[in-house]
């Protein structure tokens, strides 16, 4: 059993694995996302988009790594993603996730890990914060939802009123299809960003980037009004396994995402993630 990186020849393969391991997903759906990935880490100089677990010349294991500079932290996140190994080949699986865990400076994610992964990755000193995911019906939340501060538009924030640090990567990921906003709170604009899918032909959006909950929570109708102007009727909103949201109902529970490293909770800091590149 041997490791082989996955360069920009072997999407192919990767995505033809992809499938075995995640079938609810087609050939397609890993195709477009691998090449949105390959194109995200070249920018990183980082030439592969993760490690293949071989058989001889056959892959068997497949594990995504998906690298960012953090402009919160100044530290290098590298989030794991859609790890999967052949039933036959499952004894080798951990080599996958050691191998990816080479740079000891860096904060490692995984933001939705199987219960195998989670497993794994807690053997080797990951955290895990446990969480549910909440649904909200978005014009119904636009008329009772919470309304403390005021949206504003990303083009209509005053030059230097947002950390430049932050402008990057607020400005790539509106160029990635993301919903890019701002909320006006206690004098100061907090960016927030929401990425959109779309689930049995419905679009539903998720909140990928924000400086807190309480930020996004305080402000839900406002938040709602925008993205049912833009066609979306759906959020599923990620929080802490007791937080109470009003008006919203749990859809999905006993879920966790998992950190390695220096980790603030109370942000909401999926950027560059699969939420926004393989859209899962």
């Amino acid at each position: 059993m041997k490791l082989r990186a996955i360069d920009e020849g072997r999407l192919e393969a990767a995505a033809k694995l992809l499938v075995k391991g995640f079938p609810s997903r087609s050939l397609a759906f890993w195709q477009h996302g691998l090449r949105r990935l390959a194109a995200h880490n070249r920018t990183m100089g980082q030439p592969s988009v993760g490690t293949f677990l071989m058989a001889e010349e056959r892959p068997v294991g497949i594990l995504l790594t998906i690298p960012r500079h953090d402009t919160l932290t100044g530290r290098r996140i590298v989030n794991l993603s859609s790890w999967y190994v052949e039933e036959s080949h499952r004894w080798s699986a951990v080599r996958l996730i050691v191998a990816a865990l080479a740079d000891k400076q860096a904060i490692y994610t995984d933001l939705t890990p199987t219960d195998v992964a989670a497993d794994v990755n807690a053997r080797l000193g990951f955290r895990s914060f446990d969480i549910k995911v909440l649904l909200l019906a978005l014009p119904w939340t636009a008329i009772v939802g919470r309304k403390r501060d005021r949206l504003v538009p990303f083009e209509a924030v005053p030059p230097g009123a947002i950390a430049e640090a932050l402008m990057p990567d607020m400005r790539k990921h509106r160029d990635l299809g993301c919903i890019v906003t701002t909320i006006e709170a206690g004098g100061r604009y907090h960016p927030v960003v929401l990425d959109v899918t779309v689930r049995k032909r419905v679009p539903l959006a998720r909140v990928v980037f924000a400086e807190s909950m309480d930020l996004v929570a305080n402000n839900l109708a406002a938040l709602a009004r925008l993205l049912v102007l833009r066609g979306v009727p759906l959020l599923a909103l990620q929080v802490e396994k007791d937080r109470h949201i009003p008006h919203a109902w749990v859809w999905k529970r006993g879920l966790c995402y998992q950190v390695k490293g220096e980790w603030d909770e109370r942000v909401i800091n999926e950027l560059y993630s699969e939420r926004v590149l393989l859209k899962v």
